[in-house]
């Protein structure tokens, strides 16, 4: 048996292998760059901004249109939520960050892109068919947003906005349905009656 030839042949196999993976990954990684710099033309640019906003005035916001140069654009949402439909407008949900904060009093906003995320409109609160004494939905904590995948029998995708019951606290899920693109809504009080809810999630299929 020769060992030193066959050892040598191993050699020349692993050291060829290593080539060939080596290659393999230096060609991939130049595949990813010239893919990458195809999709971005070599630049990629983010822009934060903030959205229309007031927790003072129930519905002062409604269609503002951020961001803007004329300053009616307010940061008063957290814990937002985003979705696309299958044309690529995008729409936002999000409760009222100065009603929640220390207690859960209510009140979700919602908006709407149709220029690539660059601009987004804000659409009637999705609770404010049934509002509190506050002038707010008795509903607004964790907030989610739903698209449906396929066109309503009017051409528009049904969204879907589910929050948190206040009244009384965390008693079950409101969830806000718009078949009209977030220009009205219908307000299902009890989406789920399950006590003790918290950080509800929702999807769509269908229409």
């Amino acid at each position: 048996m020769d060992i030193p030839s066959r050892f040598s042949n191993h050699t020349r196999t692993i050291v060829i292998l290593l080539l060939t993976l080596t290659s393999g990954l230096v060609l991939t990684s130049g595949l990813l760059t010239s893919a990458s710099a195809a999709k971005t033309n070599g630049t990629s640019i983010f822009t934060t901004y903030e959205l229309g906003g007031n927790p003072f005035v129930v519905g002062n916001s409604v269609g503002t249109v951020c961001p803007n140069t004329v300053g009616t654009c307010t940061n008063t949402e957290g814990e937002p939520a985003i979705r696309a439909d299958p044309s690529g407008n995008f729409y936002g949900s999000s409760e009222n960050v100065f009603c929640v904060v220390d207690r859960q009093c209510g009140g979700t906003f919602a908006w709407r892109s149709t220029d690539n995320g660059n601009h987004f409109t804000t659409l009637p609160l999705p609770d404010s068919v049934s509002t509190g004494s506050n002038g707010f939905s008795p509903a607004g904590g964790d907030t989610d947003i739903a698209v449906a995948p396929v066109r309503n029998n009017n051409g528009f995708y049904n969204i879907y906005v589910a929050s948190l019951a206040t009244a009384p606290p965390l008693a079950n899920v409101y969830v806000s349905t718009s078949h009209d693109g977030g220009a009205s809504w219908v307000l299902n009080p009890t989406g789920a009656t399950i006590p003790v809810d918290d950080r509800e999630w929702i999807a769509a299929d269908g229409a």
